[in-house]
């Protein structure tokens, strides 16, 4: 027969405080899995609330090679603190040169805001991207946007508004470029350059300033050439923090000056030969611009000598001539006339016109030009009066400058002379005196 034994009054208190230590346990896990489920639930609610609110790429589209920056704003829009674990721009095409900025951000309080700003390299061909903003709880999940980027690598335009056709070696010429922005952004800090082998100019570089995107500005240079060369115009400008250049090249060829003075000798006549001869002859300006402080005088082997060895006729507008006389001795029958004249800008030209003498009776004459243009000015000789010929109407027909207004009121004043002697019947009386006394006489 088995015994029966029974637990003594301390076991059986001992088992008892081991249940409920168990139940203590399970009921202290279960609590705990609440209010972790809830905290969760509390986090998640919390971080819901946090939203993007502004979104700057700058400059708004890069070119290649560029650096620009992207800048997040978040806002917690709710009434509680969210924890923040980090920040993070994602991009598999352009480079972030700040990844590790925004490891550790921390708290956001209700109601605030925060602003990450991350630098990007456009490594990239042109094309639109579009990077990810993570943003990490601490307490929750994560947030996720994409942020559009342009790379756009079209550059500023730069084109020839007006220059000459031909340079003439040592003139002052204009020439006037455009600056054009074709692109989606401002250009900033627009400044215009030029030069070139052989070339000066009294302004070497223009500030333009910014360029808003679609319009242009237009700027003028006067530049100086003094060999055939290339004139280089060429642009700087900035997008974003990023330099950037255009350039444009002028071709630098010599030859005549289309728009320029063009002198011609007619109504040429001479005289002499016995020791010294005269040249009467009218130079017409026959170009598109004024010929100013023109010069008449013979060149080598011929010698001017007084009294007209040099003569001075002044300014002629386009169209318009005047007359003049010079004396001189040659040893040839062909005499070269050297007319000097400048231009707007002071650039001296020669022109020298070979003249036929052919007798030495007054004849006319036959003559040919060549321009030549002059590197440095000359000083003016004194000579004649601008005007036409010696005679009481020589000058008509040379301008304005040159109308000979004292042989004009010389014929006014004796024709207001005669208007008032018949008025007053001074003819009549002189008529009958005269008659008187040719009567006495027959008598």
């Amino acid at each position: 027969m088995q015994k029966a034994y029974s637990l003594s009054p301390c076991c059986r208190l001992m088992e008892t405080e081991k249940k409920f230590m168990k139940i203590k346990i399970t009921a202290v896990l279960l609590l705990l899995c609440i209010l972790a489920g809830f905290a969760s639930a509390t986090g998640d609610t919390a971080a819901a609330q946090v939203s993007v609110t502004s979104v700057t790429v700058s400059p708004t589209a890069l070119m290649h090679g560029d650096t620009g920056t992207v800048t997040v704003e978040i806002t917690n829009n709710g009434d509680e603190v969210v924890a923040i674990s980090r920040a993070k721009l994602y991009s598999d095409d352009l480079t972030v040169q700040n990844d590790l900025t925004y490891d550790s951000v921390g708290n956001l309080g209700a109601g605030n805001s925060l602003t990450f700003t991350f630098t990007v390299r456009a490594d990239a061909p042109d094309g639109f991207y579009y990077m990810t903003f993570y943003l990490d709880y601490r307490d929750a999940g994560s947030l996720r946007y994409s942020v559009p980027v342009t790379v756009e690598s079209t550059e500023a335009s730069v084109s020839v508004l007006d220059a000459p056709d031909s340079f003439a070696g040592g003139n002052k010429e204009t020439i006037t470029v455009t600056v054009g922005n074709p692109r989606d952004n401002t250009l900033k800090g627009v400044i215009a350059t030029i030069g070139g082998p052989g070339i000066s100019t009294t302004m070497n570089s223009a500030f333009i300033g910014d360029i808003t995107p679609g319009s242009s500005q237009v700027v003028s240079f006067e530049v100086t050439t003094l060999q055939e060369s290339d004139i280089t115009v060429t642009v700087a400008y900035r997008n974003g923090i990023n330099d950037h250049t255009s350039a444009i090249a002028i071709p630098v060829e010599f030859g005549e000056d289309k728009l320029g003075a063009e002198l011609v000798l007619n109504s040429i006549e001479y005289s002499g030969g016995t020791g010294s001869w005269t040249l009467s002859a009218d130079v017409t300006n026959a170009g598109l611009s004024d010929a100013k402080s023109i010069v008449v005088t013979v060149a080598s082997p011929a010698e001017p000598v007084d009294p007209n060895g040099v003569y001075v006729i002044g300014a002629l507008e386009p169209d318009d001539f005047s007359s003049f006389d010079i004396t001189f001795t040659t040893p040839g029958t062909t005499v070269p006339v050297l007319v000097t004249y400048k231009d707007e800008d002071g650039n001296v030209f020669s022109e020298v016109f070979d003249v036929s003498l052919g007798g030495t009776t007054t004849a006319g004459g036959d003559a040919e030009s060549s321009r030549l243009p002059v590197m440095s000015g000359a000083g003016g000789p004194a000579g004649g009066p601008a005007g036409g010929r010696n005679g009481l109407f020589g000058g008509f027909g040379t301008g304005l400058s040159q109308v000979p207004i004292v042989q004009i009121a010389l014929v006014l004043l004796v024709g207001i002379g005669a208007v008032i002697g018949w008025r007053k019947g001074w003819f009549r009386r002189i008529t009958e005196k005269v008659n008187e006394i040719r009567s006495g006489k027959r008598r």
